[in-house]
C-alpha cells in the first residue's frame, strides 16, 4: 500500500485569517495528500497578539507599519529565523513533505533559510494573505517555487516589486469548502428557527474577529436598537458570549468550526475588515458591511471593498444606523450590491480552479521547481 504524500502548511494562529487560508487549501488537497497545518512560532507570539488585539490595537498597528519597509522586513525575518528554525527542522524531518506552503509572511524567508541549511530541495509555495496591498514582509523572499496572488491587485503589486512572472500566479482567494456548500443549500428558515429567530425578519450576521474587537459590544447594541435581529459570532470571547446570550432578537454563537450556514442565513454580514471574512461573504453571495478595521493592517481593505462594490464601509454609528435602516426597508440597494458580489464570486471561483493543477505540478517535478540556491 502506497503511503499518502505529506504537505506541510505553515501558518500563524494570531487571529483566524491565516488559519482559514490554510484550511481552504487543505480542503482542496486532502483527498490526495496528507496535510498538516502548523504554527511554528513560540507561544509568546500568540499571547502578544491576543493582548494587543483586545487592549492595544494602536501598538499592533505601529508594529505593522514599522516592519513595512524592505530593510525592516528583512531585519524582522532575520530575528524570527532562529526562533522558529528548530521547530521547522523537526517538522521537515518528521513529515518529509513533498511540498511546503506558507500563508503567513514570517515563515517564508525563515523556511527557505532552514531548507538551505539542511540542503533539502522541497518545493515551497507562498500564498499572499492581503487583497489590496502587500506588506513588505511578503516581498523579502524571492526563492519560492511558486507565489500565489489571491487578487488582481496583489498580482500587479508583486510584478511591480520584481517577482518572477514565471513563478507568480493569479489564483483568486481560496475559501473553506463549507462556504461553497452553504451557498448551495437554501436553509435560511431552518437555521433561523433553530436559533429562536424569526425567518421573516431582516437578519444581520455580526462578527468582530475571533478574539473580539474592542468596543464591538456597542456595535451590537446599535443594530438591535434599529429593530433588526442578529446572529452574533462571539468566537473565543467568552465575556461577549455571556453578555449577549439572553438578549431578545439575538442568537449568540460560541466558537464553531462550521460557521458558514449561520452566515448564509443572514441578509448581510457585518464586522471587522478582515479579508477572509470578506471573501467568505462573497462566496455566500452576501454583501459585507465594514464597521471597524485594524489601522495599517486592514486599512487598504476598505478601498478594495469600495472598488469592487462588495458591500459598504460604515465606520460611524450614524452611518451604520442609516445604512441598515435603508436596507431593511427597501431591498433594491441590497439586491444591486448582491449582483456585484455575484460577479466577483464568479471570477474568484474560476481563478481558484488553477490552484490544484499548479500545486500538483510542483509535487511531480520538485527537482526543477525549487528556487533554492
Amino acid at each position: 500500500m502506497i503511503e499518502p504524500q505529506n504537505i506541510l502548511l505553515l501558518t500563524s494562529r494570531t487571529g483566524g485569517g491565516h488559519i482559514s487560508l490554510s484550511e481552504a487549501l487543505r480542503d482542496r488537497l486532502e483527498q490526495q495528500y496528507t496535510l498538516e497545518i502548523v504554527d511554528p512560532q513560540p507561544h509568546f507570539f500568540h499571547l502578544h497578539y491576543r493582548m494587543l488585539s483586545r487592549y492595544a490595537l494602536w501598538l499592533w498597528s505601529a508594529e505593522f507599519r514599522w516592519s513595512d519597509t524592505p530593510r525592516q522586513a528583512l531585519l524582522t525575518h532575520r530575528l524570527f529565523t532562529p526562533l522558529v528554525a528548530g521547530e521547522l527542522k523537526r517538522l521537515i524531518e518528521r513529515l518529509q513533505p513533498v511540498l511546503i506552503i506558507a500563508t503567513y509572511p514570517f515563515v517564508t524567508y525563515e523556511v527557505m533559510e532552514v531548507l538551505k541549511s539542511i540542503k533539502a530541495h522541497i518545493p515551497f509555495v507562498m500564498l499572499f494573505a492581503d487583497p489590496n496591498s502587500i506588506h513588505a514582509s511578503w516581498l523579502t523572499e524571492r526563492r519560492a517555487s511558486a507565489v500565489l496572488a489571491p487578487t488582481r491587485e496583489t498580482y500587479e503589486r508583486a510584478l511591480a516589486a520584481g517577482f518572477d512572472p514565471e513563478r507568480l500566479h493569479l489564483v483568486g482567494w481560496p475559501v473553506r469548502a463549507q462556504f461553497a456548500r452553504a451557498a448551495a443549500q437554501a436553509e435560511r428558515n431552518e437555521i433561523l428557527a433553530g436559533l429562536g429567530l424569526d425567518p421573516t425578519r431582516f437578519t444581520v450576521f455580526l462578527q468582530g474577529g475571533g478574539e473580539g474587537a474592542a468596543q464591538f459590544g456597542q456595535t451590537i447594541e446599535r443594530v438591535l436598537a434599529i429593530g433588526l435581529q442578529v446572529i452574533l459570532a462571539t468566537g473565543t470571547n467568552h465575556s461577549l458570549q455571556a453578555r449577549f446570550k439572553s438578549v431578545k432578537h439575538l442568537a449568540a454563537l460560541p466558537f464553531t468550526k462550521e460557521i458558514a450556514p449561520f452566515m448564509a442565513a443572514a441578509d448581510v454580514i457585518m464586522g471587522k475588515a478582515g479579508p477572509n471574512m470578506l471573501f467568505e461573504s462573497v462566496t455566500l453571495g452576501k454583501p459585507f458591511i465594514v464597521t471597524a478595521y485594524i489601522p495599517g493592517q486592514e486599512e487598504a481593505n476598505l478601498e478594495f471593498i469600495r472598488r469592487h462594490q462588495l458591500g459598504w464601509v460604515a465606520l460611524e454609528p450614524d452611518q451604520q444606523r442609516t445604512l441598515l435602516t435603508g436596507l431593511s426597508h427597501d431591498d433594491g440597494e441590497l439586491q444591486a450590491r448582491a449582483a456585484t458580489v455575484a460577479t466577483y464570486r464568479q471570477w474568484n471561483a474560476s481563478a481558484n480552479e488553477k490552484i490544484i493543477p499548479l500545486l500538483e505540478s510542483l509535487v511531480k517535478r520538485p527537482e526543477t521547481s525549487s528556487g533554492l540556491q
